[in-house]
């Protein structure tokens, strides 16, 4: 209970700050806005200003409320369709409610975390359209990072918290 507080209160801020960033952003963009980056940071593609807000906006959307309604809707999915490790035992009728708390709260959080994403990216984009600068780097690489390897300190806790615990022999 106190995890989805927390997530509803860390969504409801990353959606506010999504909007004021987007806001603050609109009049001072060019037409286009640079949105296509290669491998070494160098923008090689635009997009007008309005696809660019709408791809935005889309993806908070996604983000912040697909990702709930999805994690609100595994209760109603089959176990077969809901990928945990040891699942047989994760899901068995005594562990299944709470075990789908967390992954709906789980999913909860990726949305916020990867809307935080989206946030920095969106704002490295805005920096450089309007100072005309050519890369994207070395920022980005720095963003991506702190977003990579906390998605890999999840994945590693997911697996640590989805084994299956040791029957003690008495």
């Amino acid at each position: 209970m106190f995890w989805a507080i927390v997530n509803r209160m860390f969504s409801s801020a990353t959606a506010m700050i999504c909007a004021m960033q987007l806001w603050y952003w609109y009049s001072k963009l060019p037409d286009p806005v640079p949105s296509h980056f290669d491998a070494a940071g160098q923008v090689n593609g635009e997009m007008s200003l309005f696809g660019f807000y709408a791809l935005m906006i889309s993806l908070h959307v996604v983000m912040l409320v697909l990702f709930p309604v999805l994690g609100a809707f595994l209760k109603v999915i089959p176990n077969s369709m809901i990928n945990v490790p040891n699942r047989d035992y994760w899901l068995a009728p005594e562990r299944r409610d709470s075990t789908l708390l967390f992954n709906s709260t789980f999913l909860v959080a990726i949305g916020w975390q990867t809307s935080w994403l989206m946030i920095f990216l969106f704002h490295l984009t805005c920096m450089v359209a309007v100072k005309n600068k050519t890369t994207i780097t070395p920022e980005f690489n720095y963003v991506m990072a702190g977003y990579l390897l906390v998605v890999f300190g999840e994945v590693v806790y997911l697996y640590y918290k989805f084994r299956r615990p040791k029957i003690e022999a008495n």
